[in-house]
């Protein structure tokens, strides 16, 4: 049973709600005082809808004024209960935020890989923000963050921010997408293909977030490369 699953809820504000593409949708929420053990990038919340409870990452850093961003899947019955509800103004059940979150301290020094497939990028959002913030304590920051097809990645317009601070964006569409002109592949296909410009990863610590055959070929990839197990993380 994951660490809290028996946390008790609590409503919270709605701040505001979107849509980041066709399927993923955004509720900023106003997590008050729960937001004082919200202390890495990676940990999750329980939500309750009318339906059941299901866990969603947070997709955003720890910050001091409470508010929390979940990036939500659309096409569940309980994801859609949680979007149908999350209208500015209203309030949410929610635990406080558990988990181990991501071990940041790891990537003090070192050269950091992310790895982010679908809607996995929302706890990989959430580390991308806390770097970003520390950018002088670490080396090459890259992001290899896969969907579908080029219409399918969120956060289009934070990209080229995170890319002014020092983080290299590779977007991989895997799917046919006639319109898009850039690589094209799985995460890991890519991830080899470009393989750093030559540059080997080194003392590298890698951060992955997706479905498990994606998080097992990354794994087996990043071995071939130098980068043992445990500098290889997950956030649960």
């Amino acid at each position: 049973m994951p660490p809290q699953a028996n946390a008790p809820f609590q409503r919270v504000p709605v701040l505001d709600a979107w849509d980041e593409t066709p399927t993923l949708h955004v509720i900023r929420l106003d997590l008050g005082g729960l937001a004082a053990v919200h202390a890495l990038p990676g940990q999750v919340v329980k939500v309750r809808a009318p339906s059941g409870e299901a866990y969603f990452a947070l997709a955003s850093a720890p910050d001091p004024s409470g508010r929390a961003d979940l990036l939500v899947k659309r096409g569940g019955r309980i994801a859609d209960e949680v979007i149908a509800a999350a209208v500015t103004g209203a309030t949410l059940e929610t635990t406080a935020p558990f988990g181990k979150g991501f071990p940041v301290a790891d990537a003090e020094g070192r050269d950091v890989l992310l790895f982010a497939a679908g809607s996995g990028i929302a706890p990989i959002r959430a580390l991308v923000q806390h770097l970003t913030g520390r950018r002088d304590r670490h080396g090459r920051i890259t992001l290899f963050y896969g969907q579908r097809r080029g219409g399918d990645f969120a956060y289009r317009g934070e990209h080229l921010d995170w890319e002014r601070k020092g983080v290299r964006v590779v977007l991989c569409p895997s799917g046919a997408d006639d319109a898009w002109q850039g690589v094209r592949g799985r995460v890991q296909k890519v991830a080899r293909s470009l393989a750093f410009g030559g540059a080997p990863p080194g003392d590298a610590v890698a951060f992955v977030c997706g479905m498990s055959a994606m998080v097992n070929d990354v794994k087996a990839t990043l071995k071939e490369w130098g980068v043992p197990p445990e500098r290889v993380h997950l956030n649960f």
